[in-house]
């Protein structure tokens, strides 16, 4: 079975981690969202990979190919206007044989464990189209799928109103989840309702052929920049013991608790206390006395100054965090450089849920601890305190704060 993967679209609620990058190359843990999709396509057997690419594009080309390096076969297709999913989903309308089957896949989710196994079981099983539902936390983001009892679905509804009052068989706390196997006759029925995706699900369910693979495991949608933090802890969940690579570099007495995931040329500097779960990529230098607390993600080629502590945060490749700094519960961006003595402060002291002003639009995040969110390459300077929510725009430059000299 082949899987084509929609990875086209900007991602723009993602502000600003998506400015320089398409959504799927978002990297957590060393590796880009849209790897740990293709890896666990692999794992149950799938090879044949169409991507759908737009925003953005090279980014995806250069980093996976031809496939040949992650053991598949890749081949892309450009969406040149962002005209929606459906549009997305018909470019890939020849690809396929009359009644062939295939993955069609968001490239936006991370989850754990394989959500794609249990999709196949369930199409193994039914012989029919299969829409992956899972559980979320809120409806309002996602809109509801409502079940029959033989658990085809009856009815999708668009991110409805909590004080809609509707109700059905199987309760409508299910949500999409991104994963789907189709039939190549799903092509016609887009091109009779317009590329609408919506419309075209609806007429699946019209026809009573659209069942549920009910997901039962933790699945996060990289909705908004702070489920990339919600979506690294997930991910550093199935860490289980310790992992340090050769080449690792201890230059004095370094601390290490939990399970640790430490790759090659990496060096540690006397009085550094590393709590797992965490990630520290290649060729990285942690510097004497810092603190690395839980869930925290360091890209490759990081510097981590003097007495700096990381907690629960995400560190893209090539960020430089000055001396005496604390970072939490934040998301930097490709080569951010911050100047000693800088604070994320993440938590307001009324007690409040912290919002986020993005592209215009305040949203509450509903998290009483959240920090930055800062843009590839912006320079914070020394001695900056950064509000709750603060989202800084890649290559901005904010200067040092303090007293010039009279």
């Amino acid at each position: 079975m082949k899987a084509l993967i929609l990875a086209a679209g900007r991602g723009s609620n993602l502000y600003p981690l998506t400015e320089t990058r398409p959504k799927p190359m978002i990297h957590m843990c060393g590796k880009p969202v849209l790897q740990y999709i293709i890896e666990s396509l692999r794992e149950i057997g799938v090879h044949d990979i169409i991507l759908v690419v737009g925003h953005e594009k090279e980014k995806i080309q250069d980093y996976f190919r031809r496939g040949d390096e992650f053991k598949v076969s890749i081949s892309y297709l450009e969406q040149k206007n962002q005209t929606g999913i459906g549009d997305a989903v018909l470019l890939a309308k020849d690809k396929f044989s009359m009644g062939e089957h295939f993955f069609l896949v968001y490239a936006d989710i991370i989850f754990q464990p394989n959500i794609f196994l249990a999709a196949q079981m369930s199409f193994n099983a039914l012989k029919a189209p299969i829409a992956t539902i899972t559980v979320a936390p809120s409806t309002d983001l996602y809109g509801n799928v409502y079940l029959d009892r033989d658990v085809q679905i009856a009815r999708i509804v668009e991110k409805p109103h909590r004080d809609t009052g509707t109700s059905a068989v199987g309760g409508g706390n299910y949500v999409l989840a991104g994963v789907f196997i189709l039939s190549s006759e799903f092509f016609s029925i887009l091109k009779t309702v317009d590329g609408d995706i919506k419309r075209g699900f609806d007429l699946l369910i019209d026809h009573n052929n659209l069942f549920a693979s009910i997901f039962e495991g933790e699945w996060i949608d990289l909705g908004y920049p702070w489920n990339i933090i919600d979506a690294n802890k997930l991910l550093m969940k199935s860490f289980t013991y310790a992992h340090i690579a050769n080449g690792v570099i201890f230059d004095g007495s370094v601390t290490i608790r939990g399970p640790v995931y430490i790759e090659e040329g990496v060096l540690l500097k006397a009085g550094a206390i590393i709590n797992g779960p965490c990630y520290i990529g290649r060729g990285s230098f942690i510097g004497n006395n810092v603190l690395v607390r839980e869930y925290t993600s360091i890209g490759s080629r990081c510097t981590i100054g003097y007495g700096v502590e990381l907690k629960n945060c995400i560190l893209f490749d090539n960020c430089k965090v000055g001396r005496l700094s604390f970072i939490g519960d934040s998301v930097l961006g490709e080569g951010v450089e911050i100047g000693s003595g800088v604070m994320t402060v993440n938590n307001l002291m009324t007690g409040e849920t912290v919002k986020v002003k993005n592209n215009g639009v305040t949203i509450d995040s509903h998290l009483r601890k959240l920090g930055s969110f800062i843009g590839d390459h912006a320079k914070i300077g020394a001695s900056n305190t950064l509000l709750p929510g603060t989202v800084v725009s890649s290559s901005t430059y904010i200067p040092h704060q303090g007293s010039p000299l009279e």
